[in-house]
């Protein structure tokens, strides 16, 4: 009384000619991606007399990811001269701004008496 419980699938695997050539085919198609993006940001500190920075970019472009980051010791001067270089740009352009409207403002004669 020995039946078997497991039957046997007969399976015949065809083996494909390796001589044959095979198209392979790109996950995405490159002609007209329908959506790509960049995005990246900076982060600089100043710690213990030591300019800390950071970077980090991400890109989806053309069908491909792309991640990088970067993260490095400066020394601590940099982020003086840095700070101070920014607040000049600043205040030039609001000077500049400022400077444009300048003619839409009353002017301020000052009156000279001896």
């Amino acid at each position: 009384m020995e039946k078997d419980p497991v039957r046997r699938i007969n399976t015949d695997i065809d083996h494909a000619d390796r001589k044959t050539e095979k198209e392979i085919l790109d996950p995405f198609q490159r002609v007209n991606p329908f959506v790509s993006f960049r995005y990246s940001s900076r982060e600089i500190s100043s710690v213990g007399g030591k300019t800390y920075v950071k970077a980090k970019e991400k890109s989806f472009v053309d069908g491909k990811f792309k991640s990088e980051e970067f993260e490095g010791v400066a020394p601590g001067n940099l982020y003086g001269n840095m700070a101070t270089e920014m607040q000049k740009m600043f205040f030039g352009q609001i000077a500049s701004v400022i400077g444009m409207f300048s003619a839409f403002l009353p002017s301020v004669k000052k009156d000279k008496r001896d």
